[in-house]
């Protein structure tokens, strides 16, 4: 007589994956307009501050810096 042994199955629950193209596109693209919206806002509040800084540094502007006064007829 041969001896058989059975086979056992053994059955393991794996969840399923949760990482999709699509999640990636999305996430990627949500990061990318979130860095848009910060480099924005940065962008436009350092330009702000600039333009308020030099204007008030300049109680007037200087005639010859912008050569509207100088004469260009000898």
């Amino acid at each position: 007589m041969i001896f058989q042994l059975d086979q056992v199955v053994t059955w393991v629950h794996v969840p399923k994956p949760t990482l999709d193209l699509m999640g990636i596109v999305l996430g990627s693209l949500t990061v990318a307009a979130l860095a848009a919206v910060i480099a924005m806002v940065l962008g436009s509040g350092m330009g702000l501050l600039l333009i308020v800084r030099n204007r008030r540094r300049e109680g007037h502007v200087e005639p010859t810096r912008l050569g509207l006064l100088e004469s260009s007829h000898p």
